[in-house]
């Protein structure tokens, strides 16, 4: 076989491995770049946070009520004991009876309406939760697929590794040499083929001279617009 083939050989090859290490740099990307668990673990932080705020607002307002009615009982059992006898003693007990009467009404409006929070904040880190276990479920199987696919990628460039080897050693070291230079000038391609009388990379339309050449199983021939190996095939 030519050198000429052995190159086209070593460009599909090459042109593969590209291919499996950019698709396996993807899938770790797209891997590491799934905020969607993180995002759900945030909400479930935010909705437990917000769960204990509430229910601390509520233990405050119940020890409050409770305070107060300890205090109006024990108000009211001095206004009814009989033991305060002095009428201006008994209004103003009167007066701490009724105002502690209204502070505890007004209490106990913002006991339920705090009790409503926290059940709502009881659904919502709930939902959170929920959330959070149907996205790690959805994550962990498309990352399933994803590894397998990044595994039998590594097998593939493996595999091509060793052909790759087998073809580079049936190559002039100075065509590799130019080879190389070339696939790093020419955005990955250093080997055209005939298409059409054209070169496949520039396009560039090949005399007969250079259609022969690129055919010759002897020569290794250029295309002579673009400077990449030419094969004919």
């Amino acid at each position: 076989m030519s050198h000429s083939f052995h190159l086209f050989q070593l460009q599909k090859i090459d042109t593969q491995l590209d291919q499996g290490t950019a698709r396996i740099l993807e899938i770790q990307a797209k891997i590491d770049g799934d905020q969607r668990v993180p995002e759900a673990e945030t909400k479930v932080a935010e909705s437990l946070a917000n769960l204990k705020a509430a229910q601390a607002r509520l233990a405050k307002i119940e020890q409050e009520v409770t305070s107060k009615r300890m205090k109006l009982e024990q108000s009211e059992s001095t206004l009814y004991g009989g033991k305060v006898k002095i009428p201006k003693e008994l209004q103003d007990l009167q007066h701490e009876v009724a105002s502690l009467k209204r502070i505890i009404t007004g209490l106990e409006d913002q006991q339920l309406e705090a009790m409503m929070q926290v059940e709502e904040a009881q659904m919502g880190y709930d939902a959170a939760q929920k959330h959070l276990l149907r996205v790690q479920g959805v994550t962990t199987g498309e990352n399933a697929v994803l590894m397998g696919e990044s595994g039998m990628l590594a097998a593939l460039k493996a595999r091509l590794q060793v052909e790759r080897e087998a073809v580079v050693n049936q190559v002039d070291p100075v065509y590799l040499e130019e080879y190389a230079r070339l696939r790093k000038n020419k955005r990955g391609v250093a080997v055209a083929t005939l298409t059409d009388d054209t070169c496949s990379a520039c396009g560039s339309l090949l005399t007969a001279a250079d259609r022969q050449n690129a055919r010759s199983p002897i020569q290794v021939s250029h295309c002579p617009s673009c400077g990449r190996f030419l094969y004919g095939g």
